[in-house]
């Protein structure tokens, strides 16, 4: 419940980091299409969205699940009062920054946005949280019963099953960036993440031994990077 409060009042500073989970296959060839399809300005994509408005809403909402639960909570959506214009320039950014999203996606996605989460949609009181609550979210957390682990093997570990999706030096990709997060200090929480999945990242069979092997690996790594050596 913490989480979510935390969350929910981090999304009223800002709708961002909009980089979905890894895809199940195919995702990265798409968003060059994508991209294009969402054009803020580009009438079309406008009236595609229009005749999409009163598409099956269970699409939309699947896709939100898929495409933006992966990294928002629904609280920080739902506190969002804007037009079908306004999300579309939304939905746009988050594509350029390598949402996972497939070009036929992005109309049902804008529909279903605009129509929960538009102007019409109610006052949306936001409930607070304490900083000392909030900071608490942030804070790290025993390791246990991840093992610390070696980050050489984990530098192979995480090219080999990661960097498809989050990038060779962990700074995303199809995925979220990984370097410098609070995550990366609660070990348990990072784990069931990994395990169970979340948005379109598919559940990974990994370790305890394995995974702390990755995160020795991460923890090493800054943001930004070091400048290459003369």
């Amino acid at each position: 419940m913490r989480s979510r409060r935390f969350a929910e009042v981090l999304g009223s500073i800002v709708l961002a980091a909009g980089l979905a989970g890894c895809p199940s296959s195919g995702k990265s060839d798409a968003r060059p299409d994508a991209a294009a399809s969402v054009d803020a300005g580009d009438a079309s994509a406008n009236a595609s969205a229009n005749a999409n408005a009163n598409a099956n809403t269970n699409d939309g909402k699947a896709l939100v699940a898929q495409a933006c639960l992966s990294c928002h909570t629904e609280q920080m959506l739902a506190q969002q009062r804007l037009t079908q214009g306004q999300w579309t320039k939304t939905v746009t950014k988050m594509v350029g920054w390598s949402a996972n999203l497939d070009a036929t996606e992005v109309a049902p996605l804008v529909a279903y946005l605009s129509a929960t989460y538009g102007p019409d949609a109610g006052p949306y009181a936001i409930e607070t949280v304490a900083a000392d609550e909030a900071l608490a979210e942030l804070a790290p957390t025993p390791d246990d019963p991840i093992p610390a682990g070696d980050a050489e093997k984990g530098k192979g570990t995480f090219i080999e099953r990661c960097s498809g999706c989050h990038g060779q030096d962990a700074r995303g990709g199809i995925g979220v960036l990984l370097v410098d997060r609070p995550l990366l200090y609660r070990a348990k929480d990072l784990a069931a993440i990994v395990r169970k999945g979340r948005g379109k990242m598919l559940p990974v069979r990994i370790t305890d031994a394995e995974l702390g092997d990755v995160l020795a690996h991460l923890r090493r790594l800054r943001n930004p990077p070091p400048p290459p050596s003369p």
